[in-house]
């Protein structure tokens, strides 16, 4: 019977914690993106803030992947923690986007689905975080995983009902084509909680 041999060389428990800092980012992002279509703010002002999150989104994200480029044994698979970086970051790169468009077209006013997207993504981001925070104990992951892949439906529910409404009421056809763009990035965000959502799972397999 083969023996057992100990772990001699101890796996790189920070990057768990450099993950963390990386989806609690997102969530703030989310959360910045949501008071954008919720409050009467200066849409502009909001996008300049959202940048500063993103610029520490990516900040985060080079720590990660130089770390990983500098570490021997890393707590899950390489590739895995690559995957895993760039999926946060692409959340947040995401969000900021949508603040970025909302500031350059200016609307009169926001439609009222843009808010209900907005409150799905926040609950994403939080299940992303909640996921992540759990990868020191695989199996809770899960209960996350199946949140965030019923949220991303629920996203893809409100924005094709979003344009529907939009080609129903919408007279100004550059007015159309503004919305449709802000719906499909939203619903990008939401589509990379799930892709992150699909890494999470494959690490819990692989760690099972």
């Amino acid at each position: 019977m083969a023996l057992k041999l100990p772990r001699l060389i101890p796996r790189e428990e920070k990057f768990y914690e450099m993950f963390e800092a990386l989806a609690a980012t997102g969530v703030r992002a989310a959360e910045e993106l949501m008071r954008l279509f919720q409050e009467p703010v200066d849409a502009a002002a909001a996008a300049r803030r959202l940048k500063t999150i993103e610029h520490e989104g990516d900040e985060l994200t080079r720590g990660i992947i130089d770390k990983l480029n500098r570490s021997f044994v890393t707590p899950i698979d390489r590739g895995d923690v690559h995957a895993l970086a760039c999926g946060l970051d692409e959340i947040i790169d995401h969000v900021e986007v949508v603040a970025h468009k909302v500031s350059l077209y200016d609307f009169p006013a926001m439609r009222p689905e843009a808010a209900q997207v907005a409150e799905v993504i926040v609950a994403a981001t939080r299940e992303v975080e909640g996921a992540i925070k759990c990868l020191r104990k695989f199996p809770d992951a899960l209960v996350h995983v199946r949140e965030i892949n019923r949220l991303e439906a629920e996203a893809d529910f409100i924005c094709r009902d979003a344009l529907a409404r939009l080609l129903n009421e919408e007279k100004d056809v550059i007015a159309i084509i503004k919305w449709k763009e802000i719906f499909e990035v939203m619903e990008g965000a939401t589509d990379r909680c799930e892709d992150v959502a699909d890494i999470v799972d494959g690490v819990v397999v692989k760690n099972a």
